[in-house]
C-alpha cells in the first residue's frame, strides 16, 4: 500500500468496551451490535458503529429493523442520557467480551 493512499484515510477512534442497549426504534429485546464499517465508501472504512440486527419472526408483525448509529454518536448519547455500565439501562444489557477491534461486513 502506498503512503499517499494511507495518509489519505480518515483515522477513526478507538473505543474500549461500551455498555450495548436494546434498540430504541423497536421491540426487539435483543441488545444492538457492534461491528466496523469494512467498505472504502465515503472513508468510512474501519468506522465502528452499532446497528439492531432484528429481522421478521414468524407470526410477529415486527419488520426488520434498520437502526444504524456510528458508535462515537451512540456513545454521546448514552453520555447525555446519563448512562454508565453500573446502570441498568431498561432493557437488556450486553457489555462486549470480543475484542475490540473487529471486521464485519455491512449488509
Amino acid at each position: 500500500m502506498s503512503s499517499s493512499t494511507s495518509a489519505s484515510r480518515q483515522s477513526w477512534p478507538q473505543y474500549s468496551p461500551v455498555p450495548l442497549r436494546r434498540c430504541p426504534d423497536c421491540p426487539c429485546m435483543e441488545p444492538l451490535k457492534r461491528l466496523t464499517c469494512v467498505k472504502e465508501e465515503n472513508g468510512n472504512r474501519g468506522r465502528e458503529f452499532v446497528k439492531c440486527l432484528s429481522k421478521p419472526q414468524p407470526g410477529h408483525v415486527l419488520k426488520k429493523c434498520g437502526h444504524f448509529e456510528w458508535l462515537d454518536e451512540y456513545a454521546e448519547r448514552l453520555k447525555l442520557e446519563g448512562s454508565t455500565q453500573e446502570l441498568n439501562f431498561g432493557g437488556p444489557l450486553a457489555m462486549e467480551h470480543a475484542p475490540i477491534w473487529r471486521t464485519e461486513q455491512i449488509r
